[in-house]
């Protein structure tokens, strides 16, 4: 299987951008973060490439985590692409700043049980 199909691989992926977005965001507050281009532009990005290695994991292993909004984070990233003259800054901090880190233990179990 070719390194970027294998589930694993994305959902390393995964992980890394939610930490990314994490550390780019410390210390951050939404005023700071609303008046960056580079940190708007950066959480975009991770954001896309979230969605796009959600894309690409199977249906039978997303069905085994129900916990989270899977078609939601797999439609995001084309709001973002074709829709960015629709985002709403604050709906992008809500998903940077709460919905990113409750993800974060999900993908982690995720990984070790396909580690196993």
């Amino acid at each position: 299987m070719a390194a970027t199909k294998n589930p694993l691989v994305r959902l390393y992926h995964i992980r890394d951008e939610i930490n990314g977005v994490a550390l780019t965001l410390a210390g951050v507050d939404f005023d700071s973060y609303a008046a960056s281009y580079s940190l708007k532009r950066t959480v975009e990005r991770a954001l896309q490439i979230i969605s796009e290695a959600v894309k690409a994991l199977p249906d039978d292993l997303l069905d085994r985590y129900p916990t989270s909004d899977w078609d939601r984070i797999r439609s995001l990233g084309n709001f973002l692409r074709h829709e960015y003259h629709h985002i709403d800054l604050e709906q992008l901090w809500l998903i940077a700043t709460e919905k990113l880190p409750e993800l974060r233990p999900i993908v982690a179990m995720m990984i070790t049980d396909l580690e196993r």
